[in-house]
């Protein structure tokens, strides 16, 4: 707020600058030209004044991605409040417009006390929006002693710097500032300064309230004060506020939730961040939430866009009164709940080597990176499905060699994908096989020797799975085999002493499965005795 040397030249100065700078804004209005709700805009808030004897610069702001394009600033005149008509512009920086206005019909009317203003904003069909605060300005003419006056944020610090001039004519013992919270009364003395002082930060203040000075020149013979116009400011605390904190966390089906807890005296709450789920970049997803007496914040993220196959990063930043943002808040990592099961293992296929049932499977992981591992049963004829691994282990790929298959039997696999979070899909690749029969083996390179004692039978070892005995049978030219005796498996040898001496015998063996079931005869060897 200014109180400029009511000189013609600085006022066509003051006029030109700004009068380029409307006309700059005019052309960046066209981004304004949609048409919006009315409604919807950015809410207005008063920034800044200046006043002169001869003329009265006011300027709005709002914040947001909602910019009215246009606005109507209106002056009371008595009760009633009308249109002010000047120059006005509209700026827009980063996410911030700023509507400013130079009243010139105000060197028309007649002088007052003060002054009231307002604006409303106006969509491009020139509808009404949001209106700001009545914003009242002082115009009150000191230039017999005062010059200029001016009050206005540090830009460095939490404070509000006032500023004047004094025309020199006049003897001042001193000067006194006052203070108020309110633009016509309640004023009371701040400081008391050298006459030779122009200058005077106030530091006792809040960020973002309005504070009203007057300046009092006190004449040497102590005899008048001379008071300033009113001059007002609200300073700004340019400091970063403490980032949040995360209190808890939690995965939903579909989404997420978070809670987060504000330890900023200035905060006005935070905002929140996350990334695509693929770069590390965080984006604002959230408008500003702003924290209850319990100074927590709860927010969920539901949005539809979140894949319960992917992990997000989230972050929270605090915004101050002043609108500026902290650091980012310790990062969090939630993967939702996926609202589906895994999908089946596809292409499940069961074959017979080595007498082993081979299993194989598509890798689910090439489709979804949350894909722990397989759940395997098999169910035999006769019996229940039964876990392959122990403690329902999970396979970490995908596949498996049974080596517990017995011959001749049907069995049914049943494959599961797993999660990592545990859940199974909600149906199985099935697989069966019937495994081939373990045929008994007869024996081999067998011979027959006559000795005193009778006939010594030999042949070359059998193994197999499942052995269990070896047959001997022997019959004489004519007449029918007869099966000697059953000896165990794994013998190779065997002594006919029931022989008679010139007899010719015949000789062939064969074995016996555990199973029962009796292989076929080996080649015959004949001896006589």
């Amino acid at each position: 707020m200014y109180l400029l040397k009511n000189t013609h030249i600085m006022i066509v100065q003051k006029l030109i600058k700004y009068l380029i700078t409307a006309a700059f804004a005019l052309i960046v209005t066209d981004a304004f030209t949609q048409v919006k709700s009315p409604a919807g805009f950015d809410k207005p808030v008063f920034l800044v004044s200046e006043t002169t004897p001869d003329l009265i610069y006011l300027q709005w702001f709002s914040k947001g991605d909602r910019p009215a394009p246009d606005f109507m600033p209106l002056r009371y005149e008595g009760d009633n409040p009308v249109e002010a008509k000047g120059v006005k512009a509209v700026m827009r920086s980063a996410d911030t417009t700023f509507y400013s206005f130079f009243d010139t019909t105000v060197l028309k009317t007649a002088r007052q006390q003060n002054l009231q203003y307002f604006m409303v904003q106006l969509d491009t069909n020139r509808l009404a929006g949001n209106s700001s605060g009545i914003t009242l300005i002082s115009p009150k003419d000191s230039r017999f002693w005062f010059v200029s006056t001016k009050a206005g944020k540090d830009s460095k610090m939490l404070g509000i710097n006032l500023e004047w001039a004094l025309n020199g004519n006049q003897t001042v013992q001193r000067i006194e500032i006052e203070r108020s919270e309110h633009p016509d009364k309640d004023f009371s003395l701040l400081a008391t300064l050298p006459a030779d002082k122009t200058r005077f930060t106030d530091l006792e203040i809040k960020p973002d309230k309005v504070y009203y000075y007057r300046i009092l020149a006190i004449a040497a013979d102590n005899n008048q004060a001379i008071a300033s116009n009113v001059i007002f400011s609200a300073a700004f605390n340019p400091q970063a506020p403490a980032p949040p904190w995360l209190v808890r966390s939690k995965r939903l089906i579909g989404g997420v939730s978070l809670q987060y807890r504000v330890s900023d005296a200035e905060a006005t709450g935070i905002r929140i961040y996350r990334n695509d789920g693929i770069t590390p970049e965080l984006r604002v997803v959230s408008d500003l939430l702003r924290p209850g007496d319990s100074l927590l914040i709860n927010w969920v993220d539901t949005t539809g866009l979140l894949s319960g196959n992917t992990t997000y990063i989230f972050a929270a930043k605090t915004e101050s009164s002043s609108f500026v943002e902290s650091s980012f808040s310790e990062l969090t990592y939630l993967r939702p709940i996926p609202e589906h099961p895994p999908k089946a293992p596809a292409n499940f296929t069961a074959y017979e080597e080595d007498r082993k049932v081979v299993l194989h499977w598509e890798n689910q992981e090439n489709q979804s990176n949350i894909i722990a591992g397989y759940l395997l049963q098999r169910q035999s004829e006769g019996e229940g499905s039964a876990p392959l691994l122990p403690e329902n282990g999970i396979l970490k790929i995908n596949s498996f060699t049974d080596d517990t298959a017995e011959p001749g039997k049907l069995y049914s696999y049943s494959l599961f994908s797993v999660d990592i979070d545990g859940n199974r899909s909600a149906e199985a690749a099935i697989a069966a096989i019937r495994t081939k029969k373990s045929l008994p083996i007869p024996p081999f390179a067998l011979r027959a020797v006559s000795t005193e004692a009778g006939i010594q039978l030999e042949w070359g070892q059998v193994s197999y799975d499942g052995l269990s005995s070896i047959n001997i049978y022997r019959y004489e030219r004519g007449k029918a085999p007869v099966k000697l005796t059953s000896i165990p498996g794994e013998s190779t040898e065997y002594a006919d002493a029931d022989t008679q001496a010139g007899m010719l015998y015949f000789y062939y063996l064969t074995t016996t499965h555990e199973n029962g079931m009796e292989s076929g005869a080996s080649e015959e060897f004949s001896c006589r005795r």
